[in-house]
């Protein structure tokens, strides 16, 4: 062995020492990285051992997965069985609250005859998530499919955009409407995780920044739709999904839908709201609070009586989608037609306040005579049995009104300072709402009192 070997040969035995001698350290300061990059979690851990009794002692099973050096997160799957099922004309509707003693999940679903299913879920905010420590959670969706695309709406561009094939780790865009393809073969129509805090009966304040950029994973043959949020005191987060093994929406024809002006991806904006901010919650439609009303603020909402977005829907007979959609809205806002037989306004007018002592929760007659309407006209869409009652109901209450000695404009519970008699317009559409009514009742009461309004 010459010289130059000999050195390079003892060079090697010193570093082959040393590492013999002091691996232990490098152990060491690798499992002190490891804790130090996944702090958070093994917090979290120390903090559910901690608490194990109390959690224990919670009502429910735990829901939301943990893994150690892993996100906290949440699985959305169908519960095994719900809690009440219904059969309607269209299908079944499942409604299923399920307490953990981490998170409260609450699920609703239309199962439809032709198989599509549209979905809502709502995630509150519940105490016992503190047990964990968890401020930011996710929500993952699985799709069993091996390619993907979407189209989106581009309020910038103010049209449709594309994300022409998902890859591992693509970002999809915030606080829009989604329409995702998968294979050619499964179709879901998605508006995204929102968070709101209740402020009011009725109204709520949308909180969209406590929901942050979604992205889409590839596991397997599979697909994640991973949606982070973070939870706060006072929040509920909503999503809702329409998914069907056929094409929903037409995003290439520029056809005219049968029985409206629009196309079919220009219906969907339109009825839904996107680009007023009105959104669907689980509970019917919201729209923005206008001037004059209270409780006000930046992005608040109200349970609305506007029947006009949900007759939008229920003229595109021709369309999958805007039938189905129609179909769930209208269902939810007859479910919302209160024990006192009205669809009640959650805002005060201030103008109604001051000048006739009219607290919010009260009806306005024109709106009541215009959404009687509109479940008349989904009566004879999808079969009079699934709102027969509301229609009664809110029929009854006109009836009512004018056993009292006339029509008044607006009504409360609670009664008002100040009588507002009915207007020619409100006395106009109360009787077509009652002479409707009787026809598809087979009611001639209704008739008579349509009559008597003329």
């Amino acid at each position: 062995m010459n010289e130059k070997d000999r050195k390079k040969y003892e060079r090697r035995g010193k570093y082959a020492t040393f590492v013999v001698k002091y691996n232990k350290i490098f152990w060491v300061l690798l499992i002190a990285l490891a804790l130090y990059l996944g702090r958070g979690n093994f917090s979290t851990l120390i903090h559910t051992f901690r608490d194990w009794d109390e959690i224990q002692a919670a009502k429910g099973d735990v829901i939301l997965q943990q893994r150690l050096f892993h996100s906290d997160r949440f699985y959305l799957e169908d519960p095994e069985s719900y809690s009440e099922v219904r059969e309607l004309s269209q299908g079944t509707y499942s409604y299923n609250l399920r307490e953990g003693s981490d998170i409260t999940l609450e699920q609703e679903k239309f199962l439809f005859a032709n198989g599509d299913t549209y979905r809502h879920v709502t995630l509150p905010y519940v105490d016992t998530i503190k047990i964990y420590d968890v401020d930011t959670l996710k929500m993952f969706t699985r799709f069993a499919y091996s390619s993907g695309s979407a189209y989106y709406y581009d309020f910038e561009k103010g049209a449709w955009d594309s994300v022409k094939s998902f890859r591992g780790g693509s970002a999809l865009p915030q606080h829009t409407l989604m329409y995702m393809n998968f294979n050619d073969q499964y179709y879901v129509l998605m508006d995204q995780l929102y968070g709101y805090n209740d402020i009011d009966e009725g109204v709520v304040e949308s909180v969209d920044e406590l929901t942050h950029l979604a992205h889409v994973n590839r596991v397997g043959n599979l697909w994640e739709i991973i949606m982070p949020y973070s939870m706060r005191e006072g929040m509920e987060y909503q999503r809702w999904t329409l998914e069907s093994t056929e094409p929903l929406i037409d995003m290439e024809s520029g056809e005219i839908l049968a029985g409206t002006d629009t196309t079919e991806k220009e219906l969907i904006l339109k009825a839904l709201g996107l680009g007023d901010g009105s959104r669907w919650l689980a509970d019917g439609y919201y729209s923005p609070v206008e001037e004059g009303y209270s409780p006000a603020g930046e992005n608040y909402y109200y349970r609305s009586d506007n029947a006009q977005q949900l007759d939008l829907l229920l003229a595109a007979e021709d369309s999958r989608v805007a039938s189905e959609l129609a179909y769930v809205q209208v269902y939810k806002m007859a479910q919302n037609i209160n024990e006192n037989g009205y669809y009640e306004m959650p805002l005060q007018n201030s103008k109604l306040y001051s000048d006739y002592g009219i607290r919010y929760g009260y009806a306005d007659l024109k709106a009541n005579a215009a959404i009687g309407q509109t479940l008349i006209t989904a009566a004879k869409r999808y079969g009079k049995e699934d709102f027969r009652e509301p229609i009664e109901t809110l029929a009854d209450f006109f009836a009512q009104r004018l056993a009292e000695g006339g029509l008044p404009e607006y009504w409360h519970y609670k009664g008002e300072i100040k009588k507002v008699p009915a207007s020619s317009e409100t006395k106009k559409a109360a009787a077509a709402f009652l002479k409707a009514a009787g026809q598809l009742l087979d009611s001639p009461r209704y008739a008579e009192l349509a009559d008597s309004l003329k």
